[in-house]
């Protein structure tokens, strides 16, 4: 990515990451309910699987950190730490904490901020927070229920996206993906048509790097192409 963003005038990010903005997703995602919770959704074996998650973390953890936002201590089983939160910020903070647990210490949009910011890049979001959340909140509550019934096979899931991102096997990441919760209607095909209106006045004055999901870039190419662009891939 430093490569890329060293030779671009403009950066543009999915949404805003600030800490107030990124204060704003965690509180909405700790408001769940009875009626919008993981609370008797999942059986006792995949409760099970997900406690089994934190028996070979050490004490201090990034979940550690990330929980206290929500008043819990580690005295609380895993399960118990998420089960009230809405359900998809349950399982982000429990994918969080898998993959934090397998050494995996990069963020994509952070990272390309990050660096953006230190070569004096001029950097555009292409959403306000509001509206990512309302895209979560739309995730398909089965979807979620369903990966997360597969968390013994989250170890394997995760090898398969290294090996496909480190060969840039689009096609197979993309297949992969296809049981992720947020490979969804409202994450991935209402979302990419925004995207790219967005992004195309940046793109039509050009030397512009937009940092998106691997999911976005299938919808946003056709779009693309469709107007006339030419696309490359490069290594």
């Amino acid at each position: 990515m430093t490569r890329y963003i060293s030779n671009a005038d403009t950066v543009l990010l999915e949404g805003p990451l600030d800490e107030n903005n990124m204060n704003k997703v965690v509180e909405q995602g700790a408001r769940g309910d009875n009626h919008s919770s993981l609370d008797n959704l999942l059986d006792a074996h995949t409760i099970n699987e997900i406690n089994r998650l934190e028996s070979t973390i050490s004490a201090q953890s990034y979940f550690d950190t990330y929980m206290m936002t929500f008043g819990q201590t580690r005295n609380d089983s895993l399960y118990q730490q998420i089960k009230d939160k809405k359900p998809w910020m349950a399982f982000f903070a429990i994918w969080i904490y898998c993959r934090k647990k397998n050494g995996w210490r990069y963020t994509l949009d952070i990272d390309a901020l990050n660096i953006a910011m230190g070569l004096g890049k001029k950097v555009y979001f292409l959403e306000k927070i509001e509206e990512q959340i309302a895209a979560l909140e739309e995730i398909p509550l089965k979807r979620i229920v369903s990966f997360l019934k597969k968390t013994g096979e989250w170890e394997g899931y995760a090898k398969r996206y290294v090996k496909y991102y480190l060969r840039g096997n689009l096609e197979g990441l993309l297949s992969g993906a296809n049981d992720f919760p947020t490979y969804c209607e409202s994450i991935i095909d209402k979302r990419d048509p925004v995207l790219y209106e967005r992004m195309t006045p940046f793109i039509e004055k050009g030397n512009t790097v937009a940092v998106v999901g691997v999911t976005h870039i299938n919808g946003i190419r056709k779009m693309l192409l469709k107007d006339g662009y030419t696309v490359n891939v490069l290594a």
